[in-house]
């Protein structure tokens, strides 16, 4: 047989973060393209279904951001914002 397959590295909260935003992104435009473009029989159903995705898919991304917030990485890009808005007078969007 060949070599034993590697488990995949964890992801780090940001590339969570990150894929959740994305998740995210997508339920967003599920709905859109049903509200927008679906007008044959079971619209409803599908609408429904797809605004609990986007719920879920929100839910998840918020739940994505707190673990993220809470990391040294997001402490240090406050502080740098922080920084950056003392010395510019304004803050970096």
């Amino acid at each position: 047989m060949g070599a034993a397959l590697r488990a995949p590295a964890p992801l780090t909260p940001y590339e969570v973060l990150a894929r959740a935003q994305s998740a995210k992104y997508h339920a967003d435009r599920a709905v859109w393209e049903v509200r927008d473009n679906d007008h044959g029989p079971g619209r409803f159903r599908r609408l429904l279904a797809a605004a609990r995705r986007r719920q879920a898919a929100r839910a998840a991304y918020a739940a994505a951001a707190a673990a993220y917030h809470a990391t040294p990485r997001a402490a240090a890009e406050r502080a740098a914002r922080a920084k950056y808005a003392a010395k510019y007078g304004t803050p970096i969007q």
